[in-house]
């Protein structure tokens, strides 16, 4: 009898384990993204955000794109897909995939219209001490797409975020091109942030490391090297609580993994919340800690 609950008991731990290991892969799985259509909208039609989802979802434009804006057309496209090519938790498909061969679930597919391409301009007319009259001039870029995100799987669309780049020139020696360039430039980050938003990286605190008085100044999170932990990486931290059946979660601190120490471990420096943070873990409370970058 004895032998037979030691083997039970050892079945049971290896069950534990592996359940375990199932959860922490499950957790920031990362899954594959493509771009299929990138379309551009009439440089001189303006569109709301409602009939630019329309004309994604349709894949009816009409006109035809302005001689201006066309010069910036590859240089969006290459933007957008930097931008699908950086998020925490998604691979992106470089075309040696066909569609058909990435409908696992959680995969996604991403059309894009581009619906502004612009440059503004303002100026400052000022005289020297000699009365000479200058203008100085600046300039401002402005890129937004509309992206059709679509289950890989089911095509259904699951969200059509509008994203934006906003370029400033700051000297009076610059073009109207520099600041469309720089636009396009931080079009690339509105991708990835809205990705990393929808799929971000989650971890646990693990175990408290260097404390003041009542405030955490250090945590150790079960995130490293295998799923993507990097330094200077922004998570937020909150305590979960079952609410109804329902997961609820409240944010008390934010943190920033200062070095990343092994595949399933990194330090961590508490930026806010330290006595929240402090309490929570003398109190044995759950917390849960996710990416905001």
């Amino acid at each position: 009898m004895k032998k037979k609950m030691m083997t039970f008991a050892a079945v049971l731990c290896c069950t534990i384990t592996i359940s375990a290991q199932d959860a922490q892969e499950v957790r920031n799985r990362t899954y594959d993204i493509t771009l299929d259509k990138v379309q551009y909208a009439h440089h001189g039609e303006k569109l709301s955000a409602g009939e630019a989802v329309g004309a994604v979802l349709s894949g009816v434009l009409t006109g035809q794109t302005s001689v201006e804006a066309s010069k910036y057309e590859d240089d969006v496209k290459s933007a957008i897909v930097k931008g699908l090519s950086g998020a925490h938790r998604f691979r992106f498909n470089d075309g040696l995939l066909r569609l058909g061969d990435v409908v696992e679930d959680g995969n996604l597919i991403v059309d894009a219209l581009i619906t502004n391409i612009q440059a503004k301009s303002s100026s400052r007319t000022w005289k020297d001490k000699d009365g000479k009259t200058h203008v100085d001039t600046w300039y401002t870029g402005i890129v937004e797409a509309v992206l059709s995100v679509k289950d890989a799987k089911t095509g259904d669309v699951i969200a059509n975020p509008t994203v934006r780049g906003r370029g400033n020139t700051s000297s009076t020696f610059s073009t109207s091109d520099q600041a469309i360039k720089d636009a396009i430039n931080r079009l690339s980050n509105s991708v990835t942030s809205w990705l990393n938003q929808y799929k971000p990286l989650q971890a646990n605190i693990i175990q408290g490391a260097t404390a003041k008085k009542e405030k955490q100044k250090e945590v150790y999170i079960d995130l490293g090297s295998n799923e993507g932990a990097y330094v200077g990486l922004h998570m937020g931290v909150y305590e979960v609580s079952i609410i109804a059946g329902r997961e609820a979660k409240s944010e008390i601190g934010k943190l920033k993994i200062e070095e990343v120490q092994g595949v399933d471990i990194s330090l961590c420096k508490v930026q806010s919340g330290g006595k929240d943070i402090k309490a929570a873990l003398d109190a044995g409370t759950r917390l849960r800690v996710i990416s905001i970058d």
